[in-house]
C-alpha cells in the first residue's frame, strides 16, 4: 500500500474513531488504555486523560473479568479473530454500566500483536427495560397464580358467562358454596338455578346488562345442589371485543349473603321490637346529638313531663334542666370513666314545676370511633327523692335523739368495733369518741372480764335482750346498768351491727336497797310480839331454875345445862332479829338453802304457834346449795311464811318443800291452807302498794319478787279462794 493511501486510511480511522457514536478504545496487550474516544468518556464519566492512566481491568466488574481475560488470551493465541460479550463497567461515580463489548487484535506486517481495538455500546437503558419487562412478566405470572388461587379458594365464587348467560368458566369455590362441581355448571344457563320468585327480575337485570354493558349489584336466590336456596349478591364486569366493541363475555363475582340477610331480618325485628319497647316504655328514651340536641324522644315524655314528642325534636334537653343542676353537670362533665354514665337532675314539667330524673346515658361512636350520638334513659325518681329526703330527715332526728339521749348509747359493727357513742356515754363512762371509736369493744376495760364470754354470746345470737349487769368506767369504778341491746340492719335486712342503751341504775339500786331495808324493818316490827313471847318462855324457865339453885335442894350441874341452853336459844332469836333489822351489805356466797330455811322456821315458829299454825318441812336428801345473799334470801322466806300464817287466822298447816327439778335448778315451794288470793288480784301481784291486808304496805311481794329475779330465779303463784295458795320459787343451783 502506498504511503499516501496509508495516510488517507489513518486520517479516516482517526475521524471515525473520534466521532464514532459508540465508545472506542485502543488497549495495549497488558490492558492499559492507549487512546479513548469521546463516546467512551461519556459512557464511563472519565476524561480521556484519566482513562489513559488506567487499565480496563480496573473498571471491569469482577464477575465479568474472568471471561473477558479468557477471550483476550484466545485472541493472542490466534484462536479467534475477535469476540463479543455483554459486560459491566464501573462508572466514575460508582454505578454500573451495562455494555456490549466487541474486541479485535491489531497485528503488524509480521503478524505480531500490537494492541486491541475495543468497541463499546452502552446497553444500560436497554438492560433496565429488559429487567423491568422480566419483572413485569414475573409479577404478571405471580398475579395470575395468585388470582387463580384467590378465585379457587375465595368464599365468593367467580363465573364467566357468554352473552346468552351460559356458564363458560366456574371457580372451584363454587362447589363449596353451592355444592356443584364446575363441570356440572359449565354449559348450563345461569337463570336455570334462580329461584322461581326471582326469575323475572333476574332475567330483566341480565338483559339490561347485555344491552347497556353496565353491571350494578344484584341480589337474588339461587338453588344449591341439595335443593336449598341461598341469598346471593352479584357484581360483575362486561368484556368487549377490542376491535368490534361487541360483548364477548360477562365476569360475575357472587357472594353468599344468606347469613347477612338473616341478620338483617333479625335486626329489623329487633328494631321493630326496640321501637315497640321505646313507644311503650315507662321511662323516657332519647337519642341526641353530642351537643344534646334531641333527635328522638319516646312517648313517655307526654306522661312524665307533659310535652308532645314532636315538640321536643330539635330542642336541647338541657334547656329544661334546673339551673343549679345544669351548673353542677357542666362542672362535673360526662363520660369521665367510660362510655356509660349516670346523673340526676331536675327537669321542668310543661306545667312549670320540676321533676327529678335519674338518667343513664351511653355514647354511640361511628366506625372511626368518633362520638355520633348519645342514648339516654331517664326515670322519674321524684318519689324516691322525697323518700330520701324524709329518710335523711329521719336519720338526722335519730342522730339528734342518740346524741342528746340522757342514757348512754353505744353502736358497734359486726367486727365489734365501736362506731359511735353519744354525749351521755362520754359523760357517764369517761371515754371520749376520739378515744374509743374504731376500737374493738373488748380491747378496752369497758366490759368486766367475768362478763365478756356472756356478752360475746349475746352479740352472736343477734336477738334483742335486756340485762342488768355491771360495766366499768374509765376510772375503774363499777357502774350498775340496765343494758338494752338490739341489732342494726341495712336496707336488705342484713345485720350490720348492734346498738346498746345503758341506763345508770345507781339511783335505782339505792332506792331498791332502801325499799328492801324498809320492808325488813317492817317485818321485824311485825315479828316483835311473837319474838317477845318466844323470849319470855326461856326467861321464865331461867328464873325458876335460879330460885331452885338458891334453895340448894337440887343438883346444880343439870340446872346449869338447862339455863345455858335457854340463853343460847334467846341469843339465836335475837341474832336473827338483828340480822333482819340491821342494813347489810350484799354478799353473794354459796349457801345451803336447807340450813337457811331451818333458821327462818325457828324464828317464825313462835308466831306460828300463837296462830295455831303448824310448819311442816319436806326436804329431799340432795345438795341444795345456791349462790346468793343470805340476808335477802331469808327476807324472802320470812315474807312468804309470814303471809301464809296471816292467811290462816283460824289455824292450819304450812308445807315447805325443797327439791331439785334437774341438775341446774332448785325448787322451793310454800303451800298454805289459807283464804287464797282472788283471781283479779292474782294477775296484779308484784305491783307496788297492792295488798289485801288492812295494815299491809303492798311492798312485801314486790320486794321478794325483785330479790328472786336479782338471783336469776323465777317465781310462780297459784291460788284457789278458800283452799289455799302455792308459791313456787326456782333458783339456779350452785356449781
Amino acid at each position: 500500500m502506498s504511503l499516501d493511501h496509508r495516510l488517507v486510511n489513518e486520517s479516516l480511522f482517526t475521524q471515525a474513531f473520534k466521532y464514532a457514536p459508540i465508545g472506542m478504545t485502543l488497549v495495549d496487550l497488558n490492558g492499559r488504555v492507549l487512546k479513548s474516544n469521546p463516546a467512551i468518556c461519556t459512557i464511563l464519566g472519565y476524561s480521556e486523560a484519566e482513562l489513559n492512566t488506567m487499565t480496563f481491568q480496573e473498571i471491569t466488574h469482577p464477575e465479568d473479568l474472568e471471561l473477558d481475560n479468557h477471550h483476550l488470551f484466545e485472541l493472542l493465541a490466534f484462536q479467534r479473530d475477535s469476540y463479543q460479550l455483554e459486560k459491566r463497567y464501573f462508572h466514575k461515580d460508582g454505578h454500573l454500566i451495562w455494555a456490549l463489548l466487541a474486541v479485535s487484535l491489531v497485528v503488524d506486517e509480521d503478524n505480531t500483536p500490537q494492541f486491541f481495538i475495543s468497541q463499546i455500546i452502552n446497553l444500560t437503558d436497554q438492560k433496565h427495560v429488559e429487567n423491568r419487562l422480566k419483572e413485569n412478566e414475573r409479577l404478571l405470572h405471580g398475579k395470575d397464580l395468585t388470582f387463580r388461587s384467590i378465585v379457587n379458594q375465595s368464599f365468593d365464587f367467580i363465573t364467566i358467562h357468554s352473552p346468552e348467560g351460559i356458564y363458560l368458566e366456574v371457580s372451584a369455590s363454587c362447589q363449596a358454596v353451592l355444592g356443584y362441581t364446575p363441570e356440572e355448571m359449565i354449559g348450563q344457563s345461569g337463570l336455570a338455578f334462580i329461584h322461581p320468585d326471582d326469575y323475572a327480575t333476574a332475567l330483566q337485570d341480565y338483559q339490561k346488562v347485555v344491552q347497556t354493558g353496565k353491571f350494578s349489584n344484584l341480589t337474588y336466590r339461587i338453588r344449591k345442589k341439595d335443593g336449598e336456596y341461598l341469598h346471593l349478591e352479584a357484581a360483575g364486569i362486561t368484556v368487549k371485543d377490542a376491535d368490534t366493541g361487541e360483548l364477548n363475555e360477562i365476569i360475575i363475582v357472587t357472594r353468599d349473603i344468606t347469613e347477612r340477610m338473616q341478620m338483617m331480618a333479625k335486626l329489623e325485628a329487633a328494631q321493630a321490637l326496640s321501637l315497640l319497647i321505646s313507644d311503650n316504655a315507662l321511662d323516657i328514651i332519647t337519642f341526641a346529638t353530642p351537643d344534646s340536641m334531641t333527635r328522638y324522644i319516646s312517648p313517655a315524655v307526654r306522661r312524665l313531663l307533659g310535652y308532645e314528642p314532636e315538640e321536643m325534636i330539635g330542642k336541647m334537653m338541657t334547656d329544661l334542666w334546673h339551673p343549679n343542676d345544669l351548673e353542677d353537670f357542666l362542672q362535673r362533665g360526662l363520660f369521665n370513666d367510660g362510655d356509660v354514665d349516670m346523673f340526676e337532675c331536675r327537669v321542668r314539667h310543661q306545667q312549670g314545676h320540676y321533676v327529678w330524673f335519674e338518667t343513664t346515658v351511653k355514647m354511640i361512636c361511628d366506625e372511626q370511633g368518633k362520638l355520633s350520638q348519645v342514648v339516654g334513659v331517664g326515670r322519674d325518681i321524684t318519689l324516691r327523692k322525697k323518700a330520701e329526703n324524709e329518710l335523711r330527715a329521719t336519720k338526722e332526728k335519730l342522730e339528734s335523739f342518740i346524741n342528746h339521749n340522757v342514757d348512754p348509747v353505744m353502736m358497734i359493727n359486726t367486727e365489734y368495733d365501736v362506731v359511735k357513742i353519744n354525749f351521755a356515754f362520754e359523760a357517764t363512762f369517761g371515754w371520749s369518741s376520739q378515744e374509743i371509736v374504731g376500737i374493738n369493744v373488748f380491747d378496752f376495760p369497758f366490759i368486766p372480764d367475768k362478763s365478756r364470754a356472756g356478752c360475746l354470746e349475746a352479740l352472736e345470737q343477734l336477738q334483742p335482750y335486756c340485762l342488768e349487769t355491771v360495766r366499768k368506767k374509765k376510772n375503774g369504778d363499777d357502774l350498775p346498768v340496765m343494758i338494752s341491746l338490739f341489732s342494726i340492719q341495712d336496707e336488705t335486712g342484713k345485720p350490720i351491727g348492734w346498738a346498746l342503751t345503758l341506763r345508770d341504775l345507781t339511783t335505782s339500786k339505792q332506792a331498791e336497797e332502801l325499799l328492801i331495808n324498809s320492808e325488813k324493818l317492817s317485818i321485824a316490827g311485825q315479828l316483835a310480839a311473837g319474838i317477845a313471847h318466844e323470849i319470855r318462855n326461856p326467861i321464865t324457865a331461867i328464873k325458876g331454875f335460879m330460885q331452885l339453885l338458891r334453895s340448894g335442894r337440887t343438883e346444880k350441874p343439870m340446872y346449869f345445862d338447862i339455863i345455858s341452853s335457854e340463853i343460847e336459844r334467846i341469843e339465836m332469836i335475837l341474832s336473827e332479829l338483828l340480822i333482819l333489822a340491821k342494813p347489810q351489805l350484799i354478799h353473794t356466797e354459796r349457801k345451803d338453802i336447807q340450813i337457811l330455811l331451818r333458821q327462818v322456821t325457828t324464828l317464825l315458829e313462835s308466831q306460828a304457834n300463837m296462830n295455831n299454825v303448824q310448819i311442816v318441812t319436806e326436804f329431799e336428801p340432795c345438795a341444795t346449795y345456791v349462790l346468793g345473799d343470805e340476808n335477802q334470801l331469808k327476807q324472802v322466806c320470812i315474807n312468804f311464811i309470814k303471809n301464809a300464817i296471816e292467811a290462816m287466822p283460824h289455824g292450819g298447816k304450812i308445807q315447805i318443800q325443797l327439791n331439785r327439778t334437774n341438775v341446774d335448778t332448785i325448787l322451793l315451794r310454800f303451800i298454805d291452807q289459807g283464804c287464797g288470793v282472788p283471781e283479779h288480784i292474782l294477775a296484779k301481784l308484784g305491783q307496788p302498794f297492792l295488798t289485801t291486808k288492812e295494815t299491809g304496805t303492798g311492798l312485801g311481794f314486790m320486794v321478794s319478787k325483785k330479790i328472786i329475779e336479782n338471783h336469776n330465779g323465777t317465781i310462780k303463784v297459784s291460788s284457789v279462794e278458800n283452799e289455799g295458795t302455792t308459791i313456787e320459787v326456782c333458783l339456779p343451783a350452785a356449781k
